[in-house]
């Protein structure tokens, strides 16, 4: 079954969670015999117990017990994982189970070997899967959030330094110029700098496009505020939202090997 993978928050009843999701079920969901959700509410505070107030260790306890479930569910066919709401004091883990699938004995004895662990059971009938595409399902601007995280983690694995502050540009557009040109002003008091508005001829939908730069981090909280600003804001005015990009800034050590890398591409290149 096709997977991919995303983290982003939500404020829910007040409160901050984070939701991991598999986006790629948005698609073809529901899923035919699976209208059975599951969901297992695991209490965070007995394994802060168990791993002696670490959070860190809590977490990692938890997220060996998820892959044990996960595991288990889809070799034997019971179950379609489709992500977790994590929030202080509890994990909630959500299955869509198969219609003729008697859970109850079957998840007694898988959490057998989890005797330490608080938890309880609930399971509704979802035929529709209304709770994956309606509860869970990022908005626009998560998907953005997604984004943004998935593009700031390809950079730190490439040794970008996310804490150095560089020119970022993004990108927005709109259905006439009076929008674009509405939304000019407003970003013009926020630091924002404009390098385009123009018409883009190739365009059918929202032709007019704004593109703009400014300096900020690329640390995920300060990308976060950055592009909601400036979604909340398109969205004001009726335009949309349209991404950044921006420069790698290389970690000395990363630079080390990057140099390396070319001199050893050279000389290998040399020999041949």
């Amino acid at each position: 079954m096709e997977e991919d993978w995303n983290l982003f928050e939500r404020i829910r009843d007040r409160e901050q969670v984070l939701i991991f999701m598999n986006t790629a079920l948005k698609s073809k969901a529901p899923f035919i015999g699976y209208g059975q959700r599951m969901t297992i509410v695991f209490n965070m505070y007995s394994l802060w117990d168990l791993s002696g107030s670490s959070t860190q260790k809590a977490q990692q306890l938890f997220y060996e017990l998820e892959d044990k479930l996960i595991s288990r569910m889809k070799d034997k066919g019971y179950a379609i994982y489709a992500g977790r709401i994590s929030s202080h004091n509890k994990m909630e883990m959500y299955f869509y189970a198969k219609d003729d699938w008697e859970w109850e004995p079957e998840m007694k004895r898988m959490m057998l070997d989890f005797p330490n662990f608080r938890y309880y059971f609930l399971m509704t009938k979802d035929q529709d899967w209304s709770f994956y595409l309606e509860e869970m399902a990022p908005s626009p601007l998560e998907e953005q959030w997604m984004r943004n995280a998935k593009i700031a983690y390809a950079l730190k694995r490439r040794g970008d330094n996310l804490e150095r502050a560089r020119e970022v540009q993004h990108w927005l557009h709109f259905p006439d110029s009076a929008r674009m040109d509405e939304m000019k002003s407003k970003v013009g008091k926020l630091g924002y700098i404009v390098i385009v508005s123009e018409m883009d001829t190739t365009r059918n939908v929202e032709p007019y496009v704004l593109h703009l730069s400014k300096l900020h981090t690329l640390d995920v909280p300060t990308v976060n505020a950055i592009t909601k600003e400036l979604f909340v804001l398109a969205s004001e005015v009726g335009g949309t939202y349209d991404g950044w990009g921006t420069r790698l800034i290389l970690k000395f050590p990363a630079k080390v090997r990057a140099y390396l890398k070319h001199i050893f591409v050279r000389l290998f290149s040399a020999f041949r």
